[in-house]
């Protein structure tokens, strides 16, 4: 597991992603099924809930029971099968596998209830996910792509070995640098939308093959639970069954649950890929509140799947209220963590301002504009402006200041009232940050260097 106490190990030990590449020789998968996204532990544990007949597992087995509309129906018959051993759920299972069924839901289906099921529907299934390996590389590189080759040839390891490690093979060496590449770019692997099946990739990875594809991006992925939960409007959303967290989105219109629950679920697998670091406890802290808990078809597999309530937590209300991640052009921050906070985010480009009015998208003008966000103050430089005085008599509570709109890692003049005159570059971002606390009620003057 990756851990801040292994960064000088790591640090040693890998030269980038290409070193990673060149000491795996083997994509030989040795766990025994059940074994997709699955250790040991977490199989005892889902078998232990359905003993001791917890919330979570009733809450499944009632969807379950009464035929409810699950989006992922496989999946869930599956995971009722696998946490009580009723055999009925694999015919289920069996008989809800379509034209449309991921390949992702029906190496679950073989993986979890293989031994249960006949040699020609399994043999079929099989040739199903022979295909989805054989196929690639193709067009659709995303997470749930991948993904999906990923589960299948992990499936498939013990009759197809070859074809398996093919597989794996192909998403380590040539899809996975693609990764890092847009990582090292200033780009996001995945769309927040997408984290679920790249979170799912990466445990599919780690517990299978124990190969941490994270080693060639450490810095990132310790930032990457933070930003997941940063990048959520500060109001929850009142649901039929549960209240939703609603993730941060370009565009108008209501909220979209399905991503809602989406968001969730990969923060549930976030956690569990990582249980020991200090972000992921974080992350299962702001995760425990039962008002979030998913109880309708699409969320509560899920959450029976991959919660775990006994895992070490650390209360959010401790975490900062900001996270600027100038490499990657982001930049989350909210007043509070109340619910009728501001907040403030670039989301796929657009700066946004949340506050209890709605979403007002940010762009530059001519003049210099500063809003407060808690502790923070945002400066939106003008597009005319070659310096600004701000002052800090403007947000008295104010302890850090970003300045945006700046030109990419330029140098500028920093003077504030009563210390000398220093220079501070802007991040790839076009954003300088500027710690304030204590400085008193003065000034602070920006202005590009004159060197």
């Amino acid at each position: 597991m990756l851990r801040r106490d292994m960064l000088p190990l790591l640090g040693l030990g890998l030269l980038g992603a290409s070193g990673c590449l060149q000491a795996q020789e083997s994509y030989a998968v040795f766990q025994t099924a059940p074994r997709l996204l699955l250790s040991e532990d977490r199989l005892r544990l889902l078998r232990r809930e359905h003993e001791r007949g917890t919330e979570r597992w009733r809450q499944l087995e009632t969807l379950v029971r009464g035929g409810a509309p699950f989006p992922e129906p496989v999946f869930a018959y599956a995971l009722a099968h696998l946490a009580s051993g009723d055999e009925s759920l694999v015919r289920k299972a069996l008989d809800a596998v379509g034209p449309k069924t991921s390949s992702h839901e029906i190496a679950i289906l073989v993986d979890w209830c293989g031994e249960h099921i006949g040699a020609p529907e399994l043999a079929t299934l099989e040739t199903k996910l022979k295909q989805t390996v054989t196929q690639y590389p193709a067009t659709d590189a995303s997470p749930a792509a991948a993904r999906n080759v990923a589960f299948a040839a992990i499936a498939l390891a013990d009759k197809e070995p070859a074809l398996s490690a093919k597989g794996l093979g192909w998403i380590h060496k040539e899809w996975w640098p693609t990764v890092q590449q847009r990582i090292d770019q200033g780009v996001m692997p995945s769309a927040h939308r997408d984290a679920l099946p790249f979170v799912e990739l990466l445990y599919a990875f780690q517990r299978g093959l124990q190969l941490d594809l994270r080693e060639s991006a450490i810095t990132f992925f310790r930032e990457y639970p933070i930003w997941h939960l940063l990048r959520h409007y500060p109001p929850s959303y009142a649901g039929g069954t549960n209240d939703y967290r609603v993730p941060a989105f370009k565009g108008e219109g209501e909220p979209n649950l399905d991503d809602c629950v989406r968001s969730r679920a990969a923060e549930l697998a976030m956690v569990a890929l990582d249980t020991n670091a200090t972000e992921s406890q974080y992350l299962q802290g702001w995760l425990l509140n039962p008002r979030f808990r998913m109880r309708n078809p699409m969320g509560a597999a899920y959450e029976f799947f991959w919660c775990n309530p006994y895992q070490p937590s650390l209360s959010y209300f401790y975490l900062p209220l900001y996270q600027h991640l100038p490499q990657m052009g982001s930049l989350l921050v909210r007043s509070s963590w109340e619910e009728n906070a501001v907040w403030i985010g670039l989301v796929d480009g657009d700066l946004q301002l949340f506050t209890e009015t709605g979403i007002q998208i940010l762009k530059h003008g001519p003049e210099t504009r500063a809003f407060q966000v808690g502790p923070s103050a945002i400066i939106l430089q003008g597009t005319t402006d070659t310096g600004r005085a701000w002052s800090a008599a403007e947000f008295p509570e104010c302890q850090r200041v970003f300045w945006l709109g700046l030109k990419p890692s330029s140098l500028y003049e920093v003077e504030i009232d009563g210390e000398e005159l220093t220079e501070i570059e802007s991040g790839p971002d076009g954003i300088v940050a500027l710690n304030v606390e204590a400085r008193g009620g003065g000034h602070v003057y920006l202005r590009p260097s004159a060197i």
